[in-house]
C-alpha cells in the first residue's frame, strides 16, 4: 500500500490524493475530483473509519457504483458530513486553504473584537453576543468596545441561531453592532450602535504576562490564547520573564484557547515543568489502517527551570483540544489545579490534508479545499484519556456576564479563586461555586483543533 507524504512550510503533512491507497477506486468523473480527494482522504485517515459503513474497502465493487455514489450528494460538504460518525463534532472542511493556512499563524480577518455567543434561554433561537476581550490597536479599541460589552443586533437585525453565520462571518469588510445590556434573563437594546471594519489582523497568543505580587508571593500570570507555532518565541519569552523573577506559583489562563498545535503544547509542557523535559507527555492513537503512526510524544526539553510542583490552570467551555492536553498531560508530574468550568471535551485531534498532485507537493489548482478530518485520539503518559464530556475543575467557577472582571487584574474571578489558593485563604479541593453561575447556554462557534505531523 503506497502513500506519500509531503511537508509544507509549517510542517504540516498532507496528503496526495492518487497514492492515499490503491485500494480505493478512482473515479475517471473530471469534475468529482474534489469529492474523489474526501472520499480517499476519510477511508484511509478518518479515526473512525471502521464504523462508517460507506468506508469500508469493499464498499464498492466497480468504478461506475462509486461514481454514482460521489455524484449523490450535493457537493463536496455534504460528502464530507456524511462520511463523519454523528458524534464527531470536529472534523472539518473549507474551500479556502489559503485563509486556513494563514489562521495558523493567527492571522485572520476581523476588527479586534473577540466574543462570544450565547443563547437567551434554553430552546430559544434568540442569541446575543459579549465581548471577551479585544485586541490592541484594533478598530473596536479605537471605538470604545470593551470586555462585557454585549450586542444583540447586527446590521440592524437580531442576532438568532439561524442567521449569526451570515452577520457575524461573512468576510463582509464591516458590520454595526446594536449593544443592550441585560437584566433578569432580559435583553434590552440601548440604542447606542458601533460600526466595525475588518482588517487583517494578527492576534498574539500570548495576550497577557506578567508578574504579580500577591501576598508576598510571586506568582507569573499568562494568559495564553492559541497553540500558533510562527508565535512560539513570545510564548518562550513569556517563562524567560517567570524564570529571571524567579515566581513562587504559576497561573496559566486558557479560557477562551481552542487550541492549535500539538507540538507546540508539548514546548509549553515543557516550559511549565522543565524537569521533566523529555518526558512522556502523551499517546497518540490513530486508526487501524494507520495503527503505524501511533507514537508517544515527549514534554519538550527547554533550558527554563521554574521548580513547581504545582500549576493553577483557569478554563471555561472555549478551552479545547491543545489546552486539554496541557491539563492532561501535566497531570502525572505535577499537581494540576484547574479553576473555572468544565472544558470542550476535545480528546482527539486532526491532520491537515491537501490535494496534492504530484511527488513534487503542487496542489491541485482545480479547487481549493482542505480536509481537517480527527485522526487521532491521545491519551497521557497514566493511559487516561476519554474525556469526551470535558474536564472537571478542581474548583468550579464559571464565568458571568454580571462578574466577567477585567484580565489580568487580581480582582477577576477565576484569577482571583487562583490567588486565594496560593494565600491559603481557599483550600483547592473538589467545589462548586453556587454564586457565580452563567444562566445561559453559550454556542461554541469554532471547534477545537489539535494539529498534528508524525513528522514533528
Amino acid at each position: 500500500m503506497k502513500k506519500l507524504l509531503f511537508l509544507f512550510v509549517f510542517l504540516f503533512v498532507f496528503a496526495c490524493k492518487d497514492d492515499i491507497d490503491d485500494s480505493v477506486l478512482v473515479t475517471t468523473t473530471e469534475n468529482l475530483e474534489i469529492e474523489d480527494f474526501i472520499y480517499k482522504v476519510m477511508n484511509y485517515w478518518y479515526l473512525w473509519q471502521e464504523d462508517v459503513p460507506n468506508l469500508a474497502d469493499n464498499r464498492f465493487s466497480n468504478d461506475k457504483e462509486y461514481t454514482a455514489f460521489l455524484q449523490s450528494f450535493d457537493g463536496p460538504e455534504e460528502l464530507f458530513d456524511s462520511l463523519q460518525i454523528i458524534e464527531d463534532k470536529y472534523s472539518y472542511i473549507t474551500n479556502d486553504y489559503v485563509a486556513f493556512l494563514e489562521s495558523q499563524k493567527g492571522i485572520a480577518l476581523g476588527n479586534g473584537m473577540v466574543f462570544g455567543l450565547v443563547r437567551l434561554s434554553e430552546g430559544s433561537s434568540e442569541i446575543f453576543g459579549y465581548v471577551r476581550y479585544v485586541l490592541p490597536d484594533s478598530d473596536a479599541k479605537t471605538k470604545g468596545i470593551k470586555r462585557g460589552d454585549i450586542f444583540s443586533h447586527v446590521n440592524g437585525v437580531k442576532l438568532s441561531d439561524t442567521n449569526y453565520l451570515g452577520l457575524l462571518f461573512s468576510n463582509a469588510p464591516s458590520y454595526t453592532i446594536g449593544l443592550a445590556t441585560i437584566s433578569n434573563s432580559q435583553i434590552t437594546t440601548t440604542g447606542e450602535s458601533v460600526a466595525l471594519n475588518n482588517s487583517q489582523q494578527t492576534e498574539q497568543s500570548v495576550h497577557i504576562a506578567k508578574v504579580i505580587e500577591y501576598d508576598g508571593k510571586k506568582v507569573g500570570y499568562l494568559m495564553y490564547n492559541g497553540f500558533i507555532e510562527p508565535q512560539e518565541d513570545n510564548l518562550r519569552a513569556a517563562f524567560t520573564t517567570f524564570s529571571a523573577a524567579q515566581i513562587d506559583e504559576l497561573v496559566v489562563d486558557l479560557r477562551y484557547n481552542s487550541g492549535g498545535r500539538v507540538s507546540t503544547a508539548q514546548l509549553m509542557a515543557g516550559l511549565i515543568a522543565g524537569e521533566d523535559g523529555d518526558k512522556i507527555f502523551g499517546r497518540l492513537i490513530f486508526n487501524e489502517k494507520r495503527s503505524a503512526q501511533n507514537n508517544e510524544i515527549s514534554i519538550t526539553n527547554t533550558d527554563i527551570r521554574l521548580g513547581l510542583s504545582r500549576v493553577f490552570l483557569l478554563t471555561t467551555k472555549s478551552a479545547a483540544s491543545a489546552s486539554e492536553m496541557i491539563i492532561n498531560g501535566l497531570k502525572p508530574y505535577m499537581n494540576v489545579i484547574q479553576i473555572g468550568d468544565k472544558t470542550a471535551g476535545k480528546d482527539v485531534g486532526s491532520n491537515p490534508f491537501l490535494d496534492i498532485i504530484d511527488d513534487k507537493g503542487t496542489v491541485n489548482p482545480n479547487h481549493a479545499y482542505l480536509l481537517l478530518p480527527i485522526t487521532f485520539k491521545y491519551y497521557n503518559s497514566d493511559g487516561i484519556g476519554d474525556y469526551s464530556d470535558g474536564l472537571t475543575p478542581t474548583i468550579m467557577l464559571p464565568e458571568t456576564l454580571s462578574n466577567l472582571g477585567l484580565l489580568g487584574d487580581v480582582n477577576e474571578p477565576l484569577l482571583k479563586k487562583a490567588l486565594d489558593v496560593i494565600s491559603g485563604r481557599v483550600i483547592a479541593t473538589n467545589s462548586f461555586s453556587t454564586n457565580n453561575k452563567l444562566p445561559f447556554s453559550e454556542i461554541q462557534m469554532k471547534e477545537g483543533r489539535a494539529i498534528y505531523s508524525p513528522t514533528d
